[in-house]
């Protein structure tokens, strides 16, 4: 969950003031090259401001110490004022946001997400284990938040207890139970039951990014991971999932509908990836966990709703072994 502002102000220079891309993501990167682009600001956070182009494409700036997404530019920017609704567009190589931010994109890096292709996988025997730590090591954090609450649930799936329902005192059974239902369709490996009951999580939650969209798109970014690191072992019909993305356009903020977008297509933040690539490629609990940790600093809640859905789509994993030895 993400709480907008009403104007990003941090000082009272004079305007307009020259800021340098540090990093920028590689769809912003691909979007602000094209011709005329251009926009209005859709919003405004205490860190970061979300730009809406002219056909709908999002993109945001955000300050260096906030983690990379495609969409990201990360800059030291310090505008007097940005407010909605203030035009932006492009004039190579600034990125400029009405008279008050020129933003000079020529020193940016460019990042991009790494590459799960299914060249040398782990074998899915050997992640399996590397999930249950990770789930076992989640469980045991402190003060958890939104969705995250429920990770002791997928602790329990992971255990093999399926009668076992877990509620947090703070969420309404109605979204516990549907979270429930949505981590034994995991484990069943019934993605269509996945698509089916993600709609009652859609625009489930405030902000801009509601709970129940983010803790969604942790899943399906893990179930696209998933089938694209194992295409063979790990293969689901994508129909009902993208019928259930475009169904969600209308039911939510469009800046929570293009990160689920983005995440049922394998694209999230960078502590996102880092936690699901150190899972597939086997790799110790220390690394795994302290991505882990860069995510649940996302937002108020985002990070633990994304992490939460992510641990449940990692379900498959179980769904797919069956009744292997861990």
């Amino acid at each position: 969950m993400q709480a907008p502002a009403e104007c990003f102000v941090l000082n009272e220079e004079a305007r307009p003031l020259l800021c340098h891309a540090r990093q920028i993501g590689s769809r912003a990167k691909a979007l602000l090259a094209q011709p005329r682009f251009s926009g209005k600001v859709l919003a405004v956070l205490s860190t970061t401001v979300y730009l809406a182009s002219r056909e709908g494409e999002i993109l945001w700036m955000s300050r260096e110490d906030l983690p990379m997404h495609r969409r990201c530019i990360l800059a030291s920017f310090r505008p007097r004022s940005i407010c909605l609704g203030q035009n932006f567009y492009v004039q190579d190589p600034f990125l400029r946001i009405s008279n008050e931010v020129i933003l000079d994109l020529d020193p940016a890096t460019e990042w991009k997400p790494p590459d799960l292709g299914p060249e040398h996988p782990t074998p899915l025997t050997v992640v399996r284990p590397c999930v249950r730590r990770l789930v076992e090591a989640a469980t045991n954090l402190e003060n958890p938040k939104g969705f995250g609450q429920m990770i002791p649930l997928i602790g329990s799936l992971v255990d093999g207890n399926r009668q076992v329902i877990s509620r947090a005192d703070s969420l309404p059974a109605g979204v516990c139970n549907s979270i429930l239902d949505l981590a034994i369709a995991c484990l069943t490996f019934d993605m269509a039951e996945v698509a089916r009951k993600g709609r009652e999580l859609i625009g489930l939650g405030p902000g801009l990014t509601p709970s129940g969209d983010d803790f969604l798109g942790g899943l399906l970014f893990a179930a696209h991971s998933l089938k694209t690191a194992y295409p063979q072992d790990v293969n689901w019909e994508e129909e009902p999932v993208m019928d259930l993305i475009n169904w969600a356009s209308t039911q939510t903020h469009p800046i929570s509908h293009t990160i689920l977008s983005d995440h049922a297509f394998g694209h999230g933040p960078k502590p996102l990836h880092d936690v699901v690539v150190s899972l597939l490629k086997g790799q110790d609990l220390g690394c795994t966990f302290e991505g882990a940790q860069r995510l649940i600093e996302i937002g108020d809640t985002s990070g633990w709703d994304i992490l939460a859905g992510m641990l449940t789509g990692m379900l498959l994993v179980e769904g797919k072994l069956g009744a292997l030895p861990a």
